[in-house]
């Protein structure tokens, strides 16, 4: 629990920088992608919030961050 609130601010802003308009744009509209979107953006935020309640670990949710930013350049 090393990394502060700032850090995890900072990480998530570089990561979702690093997605380009491009590809947000050319992004997959079919309706099973979409909600597997969906599904892992939600997944990402109650992984956040548990974090932040102490009750899940940094690589967790590093690894729900990066599913989701992966999910959405598909």
């Amino acid at each position: 629990m090393n990394t502060l609130k700032k850090d995890l601010k900072k990480i998530y802003l570089d990561k979702t920088n690093k997605i380009d308009n491009i590809q947000y744009r050319n992004r997959s509209q079919e309706r099973h992608i979409r909600h597997m979107r969906k599904r892992l953006h939600k997944e990402f935020d109650e992984t956040w919030i548990k974090y932040e309640n102490k009750q899940t670990t940094y690589s967790e949710w590093e690894k729900a961050l990066d599913k989701w930013l992966n999910s959405e350049c598909i």
